[in-house]
C-alpha cells in the first residue's frame, strides 16, 4: 500500500476493528515511518536538548534515536544525543519504562572515564523523552561497517590492535565491576578509521550491569533483560547463549565470549555464524568457535 493508504488505515483504527482509534506499538512505528516517507516530518529547527541543537539522526534502536547535537554557543562542540523517544511508547507505563531504561544507562556509565568507553556527559528530561548526552566524533564509524567495507585491507598488526584494545577496555570495565553483556561490532565505534591504529570505543550499555560498594553494601545497577530490543539481529551472533539468564555473575563470561566471537570475525573475515540459531548449533555440536574451521593454517 502507498504511504497515504497506510496512514489512512491506521488513523481509522486497527485492521478488523474499524473506528476504535487504537494504535499499538508496531502500528505507531509504521505510522511514524510512513509520515516521514511521505514528507510529513516535524522541523528540527527549534529542537534542543539542554544546550545542544539537534541535527541529523546518526543512530537508531527499537526505543531510542541518536542525534548529532551542536552546542548553541560553541560551534565546534558536538555531542551524541540519545533520546529514548516517547513516540515509541503507547502508554504511560511504557513511558515510565523508557525513563527507567535511560536512567539506568546513565547510572551504569556515570563516573566511568576510559578512552575505550564512549563517555556519557549528562542526563536530561525533555518533551521528546529522557536524553543522554555522549561525546561525539563525526568521523567515527561502527566496527561492523569497518569490517564489512575495509576488513580485507586490515593487516595482522591492525587486527591484533583491534582485539587487544577491546580486551584492555573490558579488563578496565570488569575491574570496575562494569559488564556490557551484549558486546558486538554494532556496539563499538571506531574513531579515525583510516588511521594505522584507530581508537575503539564501546557504546550501547542498555543491557549492561554494574556493581558498586556503598557504605559496605553492594549495590547493583542492571540494565534491561530484553536483549532483543537493544541488539540488532546481526549482532546476536556475537552473544553467548546464556545472555538472557539475567544473572549479574555471568557478566564477565558474557563479555569474554563476545570478545572471542568478535576476534573470530576480525581474523577470519566472516561472522561466527549466519544466525543466532546456527551459532547455538555450532556450540552445541562442537567444541566451540574454532577459526581453523574457516581458515587454513590456523592452529
Amino acid at each position: 500500500a502507498d504511504d497515504h493508504g497506510i496512514i489512512g488505515s491506521l488513523l481509522n483504527g486497527i485492521p478488523g476493528t474499524p473506528g476504535t482509534g487504537r494504535v499499538d506499538h508496531q502500528q505507531a512505528r509504521t505510522l511514524s515511518r510512513a509520515m516521514i516517507d511521505a514528507g510529513v516530518r516535524q522541523s528540527n529547527k527549534h529542537r534542543r536538548v539542554g544546550e545542544y541543537q539537534l541535527g541529523e539522526v546518526i543512530g537508531e534502536g527499537e526505543h531510542f534515536q541518536d542525534w548529532e547535537g551542536r552546542h548553541v554557543s560553541i560551534e565546534s562542540v558536538r555531542r551524541r544525543v540519545r533520546i529514548y523517544t516517547f513516540a515509541s511508547a503507547a502508554t504511560e507505563q511504557a513511558r515510565k519504562t523508557l525513563v527507567r531504561h535511560a536512567a539506568r544507562e546513565f547510572q551504569i556509565l556515570e563516573g566511568i572515564d576510559h578512552p575505550g568507553i564512549l563517555k556519557v556527559r549528562d542526563y536530561k528530561e525533555t518533551e521528546l523523552g529522557p536524553a543522554l548526552i555522549f561525546d561525539h566524533d563525526a568521523r567515527a564509524i561502527r566496527l561492523d561497517f569497518l569490517l564489512r567495507e575495509h576488513g580485507k585491507n586490515l593487516n595482522v598488526d591492525q587486527r591484533l590492535h583491534i582485539v587487544r584494545q577491546l580486551a584492555e577496555t573490558l579488563k578496565y570495565a570488569h575491574q570496575k565491576k562494569l559488564y556490557h553483556r551484549a558486546l558486538c561490532p554494532q556496539s563499538i565505534l571506531v574513531k579515525d578509521p583510516g588511521a594505522a591504529s584507530p581508537l575503539l570505543q564501546v557504546m550501547n550499555w542498555q543491557t549492561g550491569a554494574r556493581e558498586a560498594t556503598t557504605g559496605g553494601t553492594s549495590v547493583r545497577t542492571v540494565g534491561t533483560l530484553h536483549f532483543d530490543e537493544y541488539v540488532e539481529d546481526l549482532g546476536r551472533v556475537y552473544l553467548a547463549p546464556e545472555n538472557t539468564w539475567g544473572d549479574l555473575a555471568h557478566g564477565p563470561h558474557l563479555d569474554v565470549f563476545s570478545l572471542g566471537a568478535i576476534a573470530y570475525h576480525v581474523f577470519s573475515g566472516q561472522p561466527p555464524a549466519d544466525s543466532a540459531i546456527e551459532l547455538h548449533d555450532k556450540l552445541r555440536d562442537g567444541p566451540g568457535l574454532r577459526i581453523s574451521d574457516v581458515m587454513d593454517g590456523a592452529g
